[in-house]
């Protein structure tokens, strides 16, 4: 069961190619994103709610630093040698799925589709949550180096999500790539250099934590902390019922640090090849990266006694402690000292404690005080906050000037900026989600353009955050989206469909499928672990969840069969005559099975085009490109690459590559057409300008004149086959977009004809003023194939009986159809 799926080739090769593909695409070259560079473009997402896990594990603990930790090591675990295994396997067998709900589609069993149609709905939902608690958080970490905006703390994570969806919207999701890696190197690297220093520090001072108190009071009293949970006894105080439930509301809190998880995957088809070795290797690297920085968090905060405080994260102020204790002049508790302005200040403060009371009322809002100071009597209240506030005085003399102090404002800044892009991960992730279930025909058209799933997701989310409020009231929603991604993904491994594995040469049965299901094995029990332990503590959560997930996917089945009841029958792809400007479809899966015709056609085209089978006809691309798209109903948008460095990403389903590779198949149907519709353009040409040369009186009727010109114009066809089309050859009016192309294979031909029909003209216009016989053959030389060889040519000169007489097609001139210089 441990021997490995992966076949010794793929593992040679990638161990060959590893040290490049660790570094490729960081400066957007190379084939895609390399490993480091897949990291930073999904740092924002995947790292950047891991600086709140350490106060969400501690507020689930009840302020217990012990339980929390154990929490967070268990979940360690069940990620580590659970999670990703399954991921690894999936991204292993199809790389370019983009997610858990397209890889039931790509390798599930039919029994497990529902599962695509879940793990849409709750992706969908995850990329609203993440603008939520991203934009919040964004405007929570804001306070530290804006602290007197506090008051408009939600009107700015209202600016801050339309800030960023104005961005994408307004520059397209592929060209802010740069942001991302910009933004997420830039927090990854800082980050491994600052909990570097935390972790090292708290081992060896923990007497440091006296300092903790105060910053937690001045945070509270400038209003960007509003709750804090603290122990309120002993550990081995509480009864083992209790440690329990705190333990595991602990490890669902905790949970939401591996939420950005679910994008490496997702984010596959935009990696390096070999596409599995990048996003195998990125998971790991980032597991390491997630269970590291949250372990080292929660060992400072247990040495420093950081409460939970709802609204800042506890690694601002590990960071707060070291700027001042490592980076700035120092502090002692001697340094702290209380003055008789402090004591007046802080009397001042509990005396307008009424007023401003009052003031909260009359506008609505709930009067609130600190958690730490809501039971004091008046003496202790003034003591307490005196303190807090000498302490305030003394951390920024210890900062003021010196290193600490530009530490801090970076740490603000980069951690402020990260959380802003990680909306990013979750405005472009849902909106791809979106754009792939439009693609299978689950949702409206309107879906497809990234751009506008973008706009849904912002318009959503801006309604949202001013009823959230606080990540800690969001993350209990949250981690039900991701959860369910694992269990998705685990259990589509275990799963996987025979043909899926043989495409990878693995055969079913093997050690290696065996290995391979092991690995979903694994991820099943721990997801499913994960998912039991959410739905127990977070049970407040699941009605709702339940809910809109459940609306979005009846949604979805009613845009895709036109109701709630499913079809048995097989879709048939619509057959629309060409030109059909806006086909219209009765179900949203006849919509997917004809768009998956049009990426068939349009692809076999490209290959057409890039084998040289057009080249003879000298026309551009474009030309051609537009004919095909008349003639087939293929959207023009589809001849453009679509950025996935020119590799062609699978259809999101079997029906629907069965679909592609019908389309595709029709190659060689594609360059006769295209090839007829240029033999059109020339045969228009002959049809008007063959009378000129006819003269029936010395036996030069139109036969004659109409062979001699197909001859010299077709060098390479044979002469029958050639005569034979033109007889069944008929001048009509075209559609522009048919005589686009066949009007440049007309002036060819008017320009080619006097450079190789001088001998034979020359001929003819000698018999005409009678001073060469008339019954004379001609044999002329046309040079064909850049000059390699050379066509004889006998025109003869009478007319010869053939196995289909020329049409008139006098009656069809040029006049009504002509062909326009370009």
């Amino acid at each position: 069961m441990f021997k490995s799926y992966i076949s010794t080739k793929d593992q040679q090769e990638g161990k060959r190619l590893l040290p490049k593909l660790l570094v490729e695409g960081l400066l957007l070259g190379g084939t895609g994103l390399g490993v480091l560079a897949l990291i930073f473009e999904i740092a924002a997402d995947a790292f950047s709610v891991a600086a709140y896990q350490t106060l969400l594990a501690i507020h689930g603990a009840q302020g217990y630093h012990e339980i929390a930790i154990a929490a967070f090591m268990v979940l360690s675990i069940l990620l580590f040698f659970g999670i990703v295994p399954a991921y690894k396997a999936g991204a292993y067998l199809r790389p370019n799925a983009g997610g858990s709900g397209p890889l039931v589609e790509a390798i599930g069993p039919p029994k497990l589709r529902w599962l695509s149609w879940v793990g849409t709905s709750l992706f969908f939902l995850d990329a609203i949550l993440t603008i939520i608690i991203s934009s919040i958080s964004a405007t929570d970490v804001t306070m530290l180096i804006l602290p007197e905006l506090a008051p408009y703390r939600i009107a700015l994570a209202e600016l801050f999500a339309f800030f960023i969806m104005a961005v994408l919207v307004a520059m397209g999701p592929k060209r802010a790539v740069p942001l991302f890696l910009i933004g997420g190197s830039a927090f990854t690297l800082f980050t491994i250099v600052a909990l570097g220093i935390v972790g090292a520090t708290a081992a060896g001072n923990p007497e440091w934590a006296f300092m903790t108190q105060g910053i937690v009071s001045r945070l509270e009293a400038n209003g960007v902390v509003e709750h804090v949970v603290r122990a309120q006894q002993d550990l081995s105080a509480i009864g083992t019922v209790l440690v329990f439930q705190f333990f595991f509301r602990s490890m669902s809190s905790a949970m939401l640090g591996f939420s950005g998880y679910e994008v490496i995957p997702a984010s596959g088809k935009h990696a390096a090849r070999p596409k599995w070795k990048v996003i195998n290797t990125a998971l790991t690297l980032a597991a390491i990266f997630l269970i590291g920085t949250g372990v080292v968090q929660l060992y400072a905060a247990q040495q420093w006694q950081i409460p939970s405080t709802e609204g800042y994260s506890t690694l601002l102020i590990e960071y707060e402690i070291i700027a001042a204790q490592t980076l700035g002049n120092g502090l002692s508790p001697d340094d702290v000292v209380v003055t008789e302005a402090d004591m007046q200040e802080a009397a001042e403060l509990y005396a307008n404690l009424p007023a401003e009371r009052a003031a909260e009322v009359l506008l609505g809002r709930e009067a609130t005080t600190a958690d730490d100071l809501s039971n004091l009597s008046p003496e202790e209240y003034i003591a307490t906050v005196a303190y807090d506030i000498a302490i305030e005085r003394a951390l920024s003399q210890a900062t003021n000037g010196t290193t600490g102090q530009s530490f801090l404002l970076i740490a603000g800044t980069l951690l402020a900026i990260i959380l802003l892009l990680a909306q990013g991960g979750g405005y472009v992730g849902g909106a791809a989600v979106a754009a792939n279930a439009a693609r299978l025909g689950r949702l409206p058209r309107f879906f497809a353009d990234d751009r506008n799933g973008i706009a849904v997701i912002w318009g959503v989310s801006a309604i949202l955050i001013p009823i959230i409020r606080e990540v800690v009231v969001v993350e209990a929603y949250y981690a039900f989206g991701f959860v369910s991604a694992f269990v998705i993904t685990s259990t589509t491994v275990f799963f996987v469909r025979d043909d899926a594995m043989r495409q990878r040469g693995i055969e079913p049965g093997s050690a290696e499928a065996k290995s391979l299901k092991f690995a979903g094995l694994r991820g099943m029990l721990a997801s499913y672990f994960m998912l039991i332990v959410l739905i127990t503590q977070k049970t407040s959560a699941l009605g709702a969840i339940a809910l809109a997930g459940g609306l979005i996917t009846i949604f979805q089945i009613f845009i895709a069969h036109g109701g709630l009841k499913g079809r048995k029958e097989k879709v048939a792809v619509p057959d629309f005559a060409p030109g059909t400007a806006k086909p219209a479809y009765d179900i949203g899966v006849q919509r997917a099975h004809d768009q998956a015709r049009q990426r068939g056609i349009a692809h076999a085209t490209e290959d057409l085009i890039h084998s040289g089978v057009f080249s003879k006809f000298n026309v551009g691309p474009d030309r051609i490109q537009t004919l095909v798209s008349y003639l087939y109903n293929v959207d023009s948008s589809l001849f453009s690459h679509n950025g996935d460095h020119h590799e062609r990403i699978e259809e999101p389903s079997n029906e629907l590559e069965a679909t592609y590779q019908s389309a595709y198949s029709q190659r060689d149907e594609i360059a006769r057409r295209v090839e007829d519709y240029s033999h059109l353009g020339i045969f228009m040409f002959i049809n008007n300008y063959y009378i000129n040369w006819v003269d029936e009186e010395r036996g030069r009727d139109a036969s004659v004149v109409q062979q001699a010109m197909l001859n010299i114009l077709f060098p390479l066809t044979d002469d029958e086959e050639i005569w034979h089309e033109f007889c069944e050859f008929e001048p009509q009016q075209q559609p522009e977009p048919i005589w686009q192309f066949s009007r440049r294979r007309y002036l060819w031909a008017k320009d080619q004809w006097p450079n190789l029909s001088d001998r034979i003209t020359t001929i003819w216009t000698l018999q005409d003023f009678g001073l060469i016989p008339k019954d004379i053959d001609v044999k002329t030389i046309v040079s064909v194939a850049e000059g390699k060889r050379l066509r004889h040519v006998k025109i003869p000169a009478r007319p010869i009986a053939r196995k289909a007489d020329p049409v008139d097609k006098k009656g069809a001139d040029m006049s009504d159809f002509p062909p326009t210089n370009e």
